[in-house]
């Protein structure tokens, strides 16, 4: 007799759960979030997931690029010196030990922020000697000169080929015009006279400061219970300085627009439109910002991207990005085209984000971006390693504890007139910055569409 349940189970490759499901309709986020400041200042939110054996640590550190405030590079220095050995142990001593526990040590250094994260297996046998290294090796580092010498060479090499690049090239350009004399203004972190002029006692004075338990915000999901996380938490925090927080910066100066064209040989040229756009990420209408943007430039079939790349067969992708900064956000298109249309497509963008702004997105549109985001929101809270980054980043932007939890009520109420609203509000072109990095050559009328 035939097993009609096999057969209905071997359709969706033994996922039961796949039957009857609504793809318009995704289940609501449920993350228990718990949030406290230790003794020391360090601000918490812990997620427990039994899931998995594992633990993952993110410590943000309000001490990116931003806090040079003597020598650009020093920030980065900082950061990458902390596994080049600590008071108790060398730089091998210390990949060694991860090594053999199975621990994941990661770095990052961004304008505002150097991020750094511990990914271990929960059992007491390794994650504590895991998170004690991880602790030493943040806490306290040695800052050798040998090692600095050999980490200086690394990072000038490393600004140089993003400086070779175009796209990076671009986003640089643009920084240093709308953040002139301000913080942000060099966004690559670092220049060679910072660089070589870093010492050593550099180095501790500002681990000291920028380093300090109050100066952190710390994430932990993972397979612990609530007084195990505390625990953990007032570990790394104790064993920090103390005791110095970052200030606000400064409000980034007026914006003014301009064309800029930095001349570098190459097969193809970068195309960047920056518009200033000063919404915080916890505004209210920041989520309809991340709808639009998502509507213009993510997926295949993006306005954008239907417009450049399938009915001209001008680029290979286009992508839009949204920056919120915390003294002033950037909105901004990146594409890479062939250098004889560049100011074509150029003008292009202009005319179909004008179009855009005065229109705003249709409601089809909308529902394909808030599936798309609220899809990957879903991905992201499944993967506790993703989970932690996310909510290191939901913190740094001032969130509310239930953010996750509370997204698809608030992105779901959201029409394309409050989008366009909210676009009309804070994107205006007559502030636009236009960067193209790549060749001279002559410029050629775009190709007629769908040719």
């Amino acid at each position: 007799m035939h097993d009609s349940t096999a057969t209905q189970n071997s359709i969706y490759g033994g996922l039961v759960s796949a039957q009857g499901l609504d793809l318009n309709q995704f289940e609501p986020i449920r993350t228990h979030v718990q949030a406290w400041t230790t003794e020391a200042g360090t601000t918490v939110k812990f997620v427990e997931a039994r899931g998995l054996p594992i633990v993952d640590v993110v410590l943000r550190f309000r001490a990116g690029t931003v806090q040079d405030t003597v020598h650009p590079g020093l920030a980065a220095l900082t950061l990458y010196m902390l596994n080049e050995g600590s008071q108790q142990y060398t730089a091998t001593q210390q990949a060694e030990h991860l090594e053999r526990l199975g621990a994941i040590f990661e770095k990052q250094i961004r304008l505002e922020h150097a991020t750094l994260s511990l990914r271990s297996l929960s059992s007491p046998a390794v994650l504590e000697p895991s998170l004690a290294l991880f602790t030493n090796l943040v806490a306290q580092p040695a800052f050798l000169p040998s090692a600095l010498n050999k980490v200086k060479q690394k990072l000038l090499q490393s600004s140089a080929s993003s400086d070779r690049h175009p796209v990076l090239r671009a986003r640089s350009e643009a920084f240093r015009h709308l953040f002139n004399s301000h913080p942000y203004g060099c966004p690559l972190g670092s220049t060679v006279q910072g660089v070589t002029a870093v010492t050593t006692d550099d180095l501790r004075t500002f681990h000291q400061r920028a380093y300090s338990a109050s100066n952190l915000e710390m994430v932990v999901v993972g397979d612990l219970s609530l007084s195990e996380a505390q625990a953990l938490t007032r570990q790394i925090s104790q064993a920090l300085p103390q005791g110095w927080s970052a200030a606000d910066l400064p409000t980034v100066p007026a914006a003014t627009d301009a064309t800029l064209k930095v001349e570098q040989p190459g097969a193809s040229s970068a195309g960047l439109l920056v518009l200033p756009m000063n919404v915080p990420a916890n505004d209210p209408e920041f989520p309809a910002l991340v709808l639009a943007c998502d509507v213009l430039g993510e997926g295949l079939e993006s306005r954008l991207m239907v417009e450049l790349r399938q009915r001209r067969g001008l680029t290979y992708g286009v992508h839009t990005h949204l920056s919120p900064l915390r003294a002033g956000g950037l909105f901004s298109v990146e594409w890479e085209v062939a250098p004889t249309y560049v100011e074509g497509s150029q003008a292009l963008v202009v005319t179909l984000l004008r179009d855009f702004i005065e229109q705003g997105p249709t409601q089809a549109e909308l529902q394909v971006a808030r599936k798309q985001l609220e899809g990957k929101l879903l991905r992201d809270v499944a993967q506790n390693k993703r989970l932690a980054e996310l909510l290191s980043e939901l913190t740094h932007q001032g969130q509310p504890d239930d953010y996750l939890n509370t997204y698809f009520e608030r992105t779901n109420r959201l029409t394309p007139a409050d989008v366009r609203a909210a676009m009309q509000r804070h994107l205006d072109l007559n502030y636009s910055v236009q960067v193209s990095v790549g060749p001279s050559v002559e410029q050629q009328p775009l190709p007629a569409p769908d040719q």
